[in-house]
């Protein structure tokens, strides 16, 4: 009877033993869904910063069409004047975080259309008045 008393604790002990042993090591599929679960909270992550960066640029729109209430062209400003393959293009900005490029017949963020870009200047009409832009710097003629 001692023996059957015995045999049947160290039988208990394997078991409780063998499970808890499971319990440690974990198993390829443990580790797996880990691997996954640690994967969605990496995308969730992400998903969160751009959410973040797409609501900051809806505030820059917010102060881009502020730009656009003063009458005639406001702050545009020629940054610069460009060809390629015999067509031209300016690049213009209102300020430093509203920049855009156009060629002829573009229109520009507050209504503004590009009638004509030469290396000197640049007319836009807005309203039906014609403004001229020009640069700073002088075109250089090479022979």
């Amino acid at each position: 009877m001692v023996n059957k008393k015995i045999t049947c604790a160290i039988f208990a002990l394997t078991m409780l033993g063998g499970s808890a042993l499971s319990v440690a090591a974990p198993t390829v599929g443990d580790i797996t869904s880990n691997q996954q679960s640690m994967l969605m909270l990496k995308s969730a992550l992400d998903r969160a910063k751009l959410e973040k960066e797409l609501s900051a640029m809806k505030d820059v729109k917010v102060s881009a069409s502020e730009v656009c209430t003063s009458k005639g062209i406001g702050a545009l400003a020629l940054k610069a004047v460009y060809g390629v393959n015999n067509r031209n293009y300016a690049s213009f900005y209102y300020n430093s975080s509203a920049a855009i490029e156009a060629q002829e017949g573009d229109t520009l963020l507050c209504g503004e259309q590009v009638k004509r870009i030469r290396i000197d200047k640049v007319i836009v009409e807005k309203d039906g008045v014609a403004y001229t832009l020009s640069g700073t710097s002088h075109a250089i003629i090479k022979n």
